[in-house]
């Protein structure tokens, strides 16, 4: 699927961004389990959940101009160090407003790092296998963020030091970040594959906006669908009389189709085309998302339906970062990087508040009619989109 020089940098690069994503899926429980062992309220743990969100948005914004001064290999190394170092002292730190800035200062450290890690693994490939290549890399993302609660529950044993064991697992991706050759030729497309040299390597975050509406809109259903599984589903399920480990398993067996079928969806595109196997995920996805409350009630069908809806709504994502390569490169593919970070950090907080009220206005087919409109707010979107660029 790629060139052999180009295996080492994808290798690197995936290792390392998948071992920021253990970090990541370990640090953001534990500190919720800390901070509600001191007797910190919930709503003050949600501000820290939020400080995190406006840290990356700050490091989001920066990181476009930032890796075209200094070059993505540096920019990446340096916020590996601030996240191992924004981690650490939470071991020893009382104050609130302390956890506050260094919350503030780890979003902003993580958000750069998967903006280039996106960037970068979008740039090996050609056009032709773009979609297997970009899913092996959010697979891999993926299984190691499901296997950070599993670290965060190792690491209860040490509480002398589990924060300072965590901060250590950022540093664990420096090495293939080190490995990986560098590109300071950001700002000019490169020719080496092909169709490369077509793309446009210089448009504006609004010119990107405009262009690929259908990025943002994948990314913005994605990150809600992610946050209202992982903080709903488990109440939806509890309201149809699971128990509380198999409500946990249902949010489990969702994130297991999410990390086990992206590879597929991206051969189906790489065969049939990026947007028209998206079409086909997103009309899924409505199809679907309406049956949510009535297929828990299924003996066995219920968990064959959340993984391969979890793994169908992992693909709207995933075929979206294979847009933004198809679209764009250089400065361009970064900044669309960007553009999908922030939709993250927007739809992962607008969402699950959406889900919220729904679910207390008419209870557990609310959340579904939440994800249902996103869906099709989705699909209204690719097709325009699509549209537009085939007049």
């Amino acid at each position: 699927m790629l060139e052999k020089h180009l295996w080492r940098d994808f290798a690197a690069v995936t290792f390392s961004v998948a071992v920021l994503g253990l970090g990541l899926g370990s640090t953001l429980p534990l500190t919720a389990l800390v901070l509600n062992a001191r007797g910190v309220p919930p709503e003050v743990v949600g501000w820290m959940v939020a400080a995190s969100a406006l840290g990356g948005i700050a490091g989001t914004l920066a990181a476009p101009a930032a890796t075209i001064r200094f070059g993505r290999r540096p920019v990446m190394l340096g916020c590996v160090a601030l996240a191992a170092a924004s981690v650490m002292p939470l071991q020893y730190v009382t104050s609130l407003w302390g956890w506050t800035v260094l919350r503030l200062v780890f979003g902003a450290s993580m958000a750069p790092l998967f903006v280039l890690g996106e960037a970068w693994i979008n740039a090996l490939p050609s056009d032709a296998v773009r979609g297997r290549v970009v899913a092996i890399y959010t697979t891999s993302f993926t299984v190691c963020q499901v296997l950070g609660p599993l670290l965060t529950s190792a690491l209860s044993r040490f509480p002398q030091s589990v924060f300072i064991i965590c901060g250590a697992v950022f540093l664990l991706g420096a090495p293939g970040i080190a490995l990986a050759r560098d590109d300071h030729g950001l700002a000019e497309p490169r020719a080496s594959h092909g169709s490369r040299s077509e793309k446009d390597a210089n448009a504006s975050w609004l010119a990107i906006a405009r262009k690929a509406p259908a990025i943002i809109a994948g990314a913005a259903f994605f990150a809600a669908f992610d946050c209202i599984v992982l903080s709903f589903l488990p109440l939806v399920a509890l309201n149809d009389g699971f128990s509380q480990a198999r409500a946990l398993t249902a949010a489990a067996v969702v994130m297991a189709g999410d990390a086990t079928l992206q590879f597929v969806a991206g051969a189906l595109a790489d065969r049939f085309g990026r947007a028209r196997v998206q079409l086909v995920c997103g009309g899924l996805m409505c199809v679907l998302l309406p049956l949510l409350p009535s297929m828990l009630r299924v003996p066995v069908l219920w968990a064959v339906y959340l993984y391969l809806l979890g793994g169908v709504a992992g693909a709207v994502y995933t075929l979206s970062l294979v847009a933004s390569g198809d679209y764009f490169s250089g400065a361009a593919l970064l900044r669309a990087s960007g553009l999908i970070a922030l939709t993250w950090n927007v739809a992962g907080t607008v969402g699950p508040i959406a889900a919220g009220v729904a679910m207390r206005l008419v209870g557990n087919s609310g959340v579904a009619a939440v994800l249902w409109l996103m869906a099709v707010g989705f699909c209204v979107v690719l097709v325009r989109s699509e549209g537009r660029r085939a007049e």
